[in-house]
């Protein structure tokens, strides 16, 4: 092990995440079918396909933050407890990715070109992945908070939540919770294993345009597909729900200081406890999955 790595390991015996904050993966095996509308979110065509394109990345990305774990992970198998966080990340991401794929699967299936999002994805992961490793892992690590972001993003507005169909509103909670839950596992490997302040701004630079390039991209080609359906009334509503003022809107815009958290030289994802979101959200999940069960169930007696 490096001096690097046994300097932040010791440091990492005293890491923020609370004590309360564990690292399980759990499967959630959302089915979506015929009830499932194809705008579900507020009916809205314009954010739907924001979201949908926000969505077509985690498969393809999931699975790339994965690998760039595994590379490292060893590195640190003195320190039992990151070790394990890296385990337990490694099977949280491997479900947020194919719980994701249902979603894409099904958009393509009502019609949205998600597939032509993931080729443009799955054409530039190989080109990341020739990157110098300690690179892939700055990536990894500033991407992580971006996701993180997006899950305190989720569990602080409920209103976003009533505003998701109740077929899916289940994985973006389940999702949103376990970003949380392992916020800070890419951030402290990287740091064991590197640390470097110029390569984390580098990862974060190019993790960030990739996130705003992608879901851009996707959310225009998704339009110009379905532009027969976009009305100038909903997608004035979706550009006031990412930019505007007041209550209820300007998400995005209300979002971009935290997004400047990551380039202070003292950040840790921890030093933000949001951990109460996780103990208020995982018993309404538990609801939601337990309602969508009974439901099933009673379709299937009849």
């Amino acid at each position: 092990m490096n001096m690097s790595a046994s300097k932040t390991l010791n440091w990492y015996a005293k890491a923020l995440r609370p004590a309360s904050v564990t690292i399980k993966p759990k499967p959630l095996g959302m089915k979506l079918g015929e009830s499932t509308p194809t705008y579900w979110f507020d009916d809205n065509p314009f954010l739907t396909h924001f979201l949908t394109a926000f969505s077509a990345i985690f498969p393809q990305g999931e699975r790339y933050m994965i690998d760039s774990v595994r590379m490292f992970r060893d590195e640190v198998k003195d320190h039992k407890a990151l070790y394990k966080d890296c385990s337990g990340f490694i099977g949280q991401e491997a479900h947020h990715s194919n719980e994701h794929a249902i979603i894409n699967d099904f958009m393509v299936a009502r019609g949205v070109p998600v597939d032509k999002l993931e080729a443009i994805v799955d054409w530039w992961v190989p080109v990341f992945k020739r990157f110098p490793k300690k690179d892939q892992m700055a990536i990894t690590g500033a991407a992580e908070h971006l996701t993180a972001l997006f899950g305190d993003l989720v569990l602080n507005n409920p209103e976003l939540i009533d505003q998701v169909d109740e077929s899916m509103r289940p994985i973006w909670i389940w999702h949103a919770i376990e970003e949380i839950e392992h916020k800070a596992v890419t951030y402290d490997l990287f740091e064991a294993v590197d640390g470097s302040y110029p390569r984390r701004l580098y990862g974060y630079a190019l993790a960030l345009a990739l996130v705003v390039v992608f879901s851009v991209y996707g959310t225009g080609l998704f339009i110009i597909d379905d532009r027969k359906n976009m009305g100038i009334k909903k997608t004035a509503q979706g550009l006031w729900w990412m930019f505007g003022f007041g209550e209820k809107s300007g998400y995005l815009r209300k979002a971009a200081p935290e997004l400047l958290e990551y380039l202070k030289p003292g950040f840790h994802p921890w030093k933000d406890d949001n951990s109460h979101l996780i103990d208020k959200w995982r018993p309404e999940l538990d609801r939601m999955l337990n309602d969508i069960k009974q439901k099933n169930s009673e379709k299937a007696g009849k």
